[in-house]
């Protein structure tokens, strides 16, 4: 399975049978505003993703019949990553951002 990455979106999408199949159950209601403008309501949960060693609790909403497959912004932050359009890849964020603390 492929995944488009997204970082428009906040969440990650996966189709709502595959996610029944790893054992995950929704455990929350979210409203979203699709691209077409419809508002529709998606069934979303936490997990464990384990991506090169790293291991993360991300955000996945039940995609059903024609929702695009997505790595949301949620996803790809919490590890770290970042978008190079130029060579259509995920890279290492070079710096992760942080608030400036005073003192």
């Amino acid at each position: 399975m492929y995944a488009l990455v997204d970082t428009g979106a906040l969440y990650s999408w996966i189709p709502g049978r595959i996610l029944r199949e790893l054992g995950l159950e929704p455990t929350d209601q979210i409203e979203f505003v699709m691209a077409n403008g419809k508002v529709e309501t998606r069934e979303m949960t936490e997990a464990v993703v384990r991506l090169s060693g790293q291991v993360r609790h991300t955000i996945f909403v039940f995609g059903e019949g024609t929702d695009q497959v997505l790595l949301g912004a949620y996803t790809l932050e919490g590890f770290g990553l970042a978008v190079d359009t130029r060579n259509k890849r995920l890279v290492p964020m070079p710096v992760v951002p942080a608030a400036k603390t005073n003192g």
